[in-house]
C-alpha cells in the first residue's frame, strides 16, 4: 500500500484546511486525525504484512473520511473516520505480536554479530547496553502477550481501554529492542575498528614461535611445530573474516601451542648444543697446549683466560641441562662457545703473524680440490698453512667476491688469494705470493662443493 503519506496528499490537506476555517465547530478533525496516526502506527508495525486486509480497509475508510469532507458531510466523516481508527486498532492487535518477536529476533541477531566482534571487551559499555534493553524488551514482550492472552479470553468484551493498554505495552517492547539493535550495531562497530589491533597481538605466539624455530622445532617436535603455525593462521583468518572473539581464543591456544613447540624442542637442542660446546672447547684446549710453547707469555695468559671461562661455561651448561634447566644450559653452551672462538682466534693469530713473516706481504694462493669431504671456505680457512681458523673464512670471501657469487658454492680449480690473517684485505700491486698445491688445476669439471 505504500507509506502513509501516500494517502496525505498535499491537495487533500490544502482542502482539510481550507473546510476547517470555513466549519470549524463541525468538522471532525480530531476523529480524522486519530485515525492518520493510527494507520501510521499500523504501518510502522507492519500491518501491511501481517494484517493487510485491515490495513487496508482502514486506508481506504480514511481517504473516504476526507472524500465526505470535503463534501460537506461532517457527520458521515466522522463516522467513517472512526471506523478507521478502530479497523487500524485491529490491524495493530493482529500485527502487533509477529512484529514485536521479529523485532527481539532482529536485536538477539545483533547482539549475537556484536559478540561474535568480541564487543563484550572491546566496546563494553555499547554492548552492556545492548543486553540490558533486550532485557528490558523481553520483560515488557512477556506482559503484552500475557495482557492480549486475558483480552482473547473476553472476545467482544474487550474495551478499547483495554486495547490501546495492550498496543502501549508491545510498543514499548519494540521500542526496547530497536535501542537493543541500534546499541549491538554501535558496539559491533567500535570493535571492529580494532581489528589491526587484534591482529598485532599475533605477535606474540609469532615471536615464541620463531624461537622455537631457532630451537630447531621443526626437526625435533615437528608435530608440536606444525600446529601452532596452523592455529595462527587459523587467529588470523577469523579474525580478517570479522570473528574477533573466535580469533581472540584462538590467539591464546597458538601461544599454547607455540610453547608446546617450544618445550618440545629445547631438550634435544639444549643437548646438542652442550655435545657443540664440548667438541670446540676441547678442541681450544688442545690448541692452547701447542700455543703455550709459542706465545708470549702475555699471550699464553691472556689466552689462558678465555680457556678457563670456557670451561666454566660448558660446566655450568652441564649441570643446568641434568637439572633440565634448558634456556639455562643453552645460554651457557652458547657462550661456552664464544669463548672457545676467542681461543681459536687468538691462537691462530700467533700462527698466522709467525707464518705470513715468511711469505711475500703475507699474501698466498690457494687451489680448491676434488677431495671428500669437499673444499669449503671454512675447511680452507682452517688450513693451518693458512690461518688455521675455520671462523675467519670471510676474510677469503671478502678478498674474493670477484670470483665467489655465493660464499657456499665454490668450485674445484678455482684459485683464491689468501689475505694476511690482520689488516686491512687490499691485494699487493705485485702478487709475489706462493701457488698452493697448484698441481691440482686441472680438476675444472666445476663440481659443486657444499
Amino acid at each position: 500500500m505504500g507509506n502513509i503519506a501516500s494517502f496525505l496528499k498535499p491537495a487533500i490537506v490544502g482542502a482539510l484546511a481550507l473546510f476547517v476555517m470555513q466549519c470549524a465547530s463541525t468538522a471532525p478533525v480530531k476523529e480524522l486525525s486519530d485515525a492518520r496516526q493510527e494507520i501510521g502506527l499500523a504501518e510502522q508495525e507492519e500491518a501491511e504484512k501481517h494484517a493487510s486486509d485491515e490495513f487496508d480497509a482502514a486506508v481506504t475508510s480514511l481517504k473516504e473520511a476526507h472524500d465526505q469532507l470535503a463534501a460537506g458531510e461532517n457527520d458521515a466523516a466522522k463516522a467513517t473516520a472512526l471506523a478507521a481508527d478502530a479497523t487500524a486498532t485491529k490491524a495493530r492487535l493482529d500485527s502487533v505480536g509477529p512484529y514485536t518477536a521479529d523485532m527481539e529476533k532482529k536485536a538477539e541477531e545483533l547482539i549475537a554479530s556484536a559478540d561474535e566482534a568480541y564487543a563484550e571487551k572491546l566496546a563494553t559499555d555499547d554492548f552492556e547496553s545492548a543486553r540490558l534493553l533486550k532485557d528490558k524488551g523481553d520483560d515488557e514482550h512477556a506482559k503484552a502477550k500475557d495482557a492480549k492472552s486475558s483480552a482473547a479470553d473476553q472476545g467482544d468484551a474487550v474495551t478499547a481501554v483495554e486495547s490501546g493498554n495492550i498496543l502501549d505495552q508491545y510498543r514499548v517492547a519494540y521500542q526496547n529492542y530497536q535501542q537493543s539493535q541500534d546499541a549491538a550495531a554501535k558496539a559491533r562497530a567500535t570493535a571492529l575498528a580494532q581489528k589491526d589491533q587484534l591482529l598485532s597481538s599475533l605477535s606474540g605466539a609469532e615471536s615464541i614461535l620463531e624461537k622455537a624455530r631457532s630451537y630447531e622445532a621443526e626437526k625435533t617436535a615437528p608435530e608440536e611445530y606444525a600446529a601452532a603455525q596452523d592455529e595462527i593462521q587459523n587467529a588470523r583468518d577469523l579474525i580478517n573474516d570479522d570473528m574477533l572473539k573466535d580469533g581472540a581464543m584462538s590467539i591464546e591456544k597458538s601461544e599454547e601451542l607455540a610453547r608446546a613447540a617450544l618445550e618440545a624442542a629445547l631438550p634435544a637442542y639444549a643437548k646438542k648444543l652442550k655435545a657443540e660446546a664440548d667438541l670446540a672447547v676441547g678442541s681450544a684446549d688442545k690448541q692452547f697446549a701447542g700455543f703455550k710453547r709459542r706465545g708470549s707469555q702475555a699471550e699464553v695468559q691472556s689466552v689462558a683466560e678465555f680457556l678457563r671461562a670456557a670451561k666454566e661455561a660448558l660446566t655450568e651448561a652441564g649441570t643446568n641441562l641434568n637439572d633440565e634447566n634448558y634456556e639455562e644450559s643453552i645460554a651457557e653452551s652458547k657462550e661456552a662457545l664464544r669463548l672457545a672462538q676467542v681461543v681459536a682466534e687468538k691462537t691462530g693469530t700467533a700462527i698466522a703473524e709467525r707464518n705470513t713473516e715468511a711469505t711475500s706481504e703475507g699474501w698466498k694462493k690457494y687451489t680448491v680440490k676434488k677431495r671428500r669431504p669437499a673444499d669449503t671456505l671454512c675447511r680452507i680457512s682452517g688450513l693451518r698453512e693458512n690461518y688455521g681458523n675455520p671462523f675467519l673464512w670471510k676474510r677469503i670471501y671478502d678478498a674474493n667476491k670477484d670470483k665467489i657469487k655465493n660464499p657456499n658454492l665454490i668450485y674445484p680449480g678455482q684459485v683464491f688469494d689468501i689475505p694476511p690473517k690482520t689488516g686491512p684485505i687490499t691485494k699487493p700491486e705485485k702478487e709475489e705470493v706462493e701457488d698452493m698445491d697448484s698441481s691440482d688445476s686441472d680438476d675444472m669439471d666445476r663440481e659443486n662443493v657444499e
